[in-house]
């Protein structure tokens, strides 16, 4: 199981990973109001901008746009019901999707894993600050 986790991410794992964020995307364009098809998206957005910033610099900057992206997408769905993105939302995160792809097929699954845990820690604590800034 440790080799495992130190070598790079199996194929059809990525295969699958990526079929499901593809699905996500898709049904968000569609105008879905499921939340969990957000909440797909948004976790692997998140983890992939923490991964990016452990790796290279270049790779922030589409991931930083397809976050944007799913910020307005979010905006769209409390204005109108559902879930929807503009037109440049929909190309940065086709891009950010494109890079995250790349990312999960050269990382093992523990750097992944670690990606996920500190995108989970700085979510918790933006929570917790938010909380504190109106009470």
């Amino acid at each position: 199981m440790l080799i495992a986790a130190r070598q790079d991410t199996q194929s059809g794992t990525a295969d699958e990973v990526m079929l499901k964020l593809h699905d996500a995307f898709c049904q968000l364009k569609a105008g879905t109001t499921d939340d969990d098809m957000f909440d797909r998206l948004g976790s692997c957005i998140n983890v992939g901008l923490v991964r990016a910033e452990q790796i290279d610099p270049v790779c922030v900057a589409p991931m930083v746009a397809a976050r944007d992206a799913l910020i307005r997408c979010d905006g769209i769905r409390g204005r109108h019901g559902r879930y929807g993105f503009d037109g440049p939302g929909i190309q940065a995160m086709a891009a950010g999707l494109d890079v995250y792809e790349e990312m999960l097929r050269r990382s093992t699954p523990q750097q992944m894993a670690e990606a996920a845990a500190t995108s989970y820690h700085l979510t918790l604590r933006q929570a917790a600050a938010e909380q504190r800034a109106t009470a």
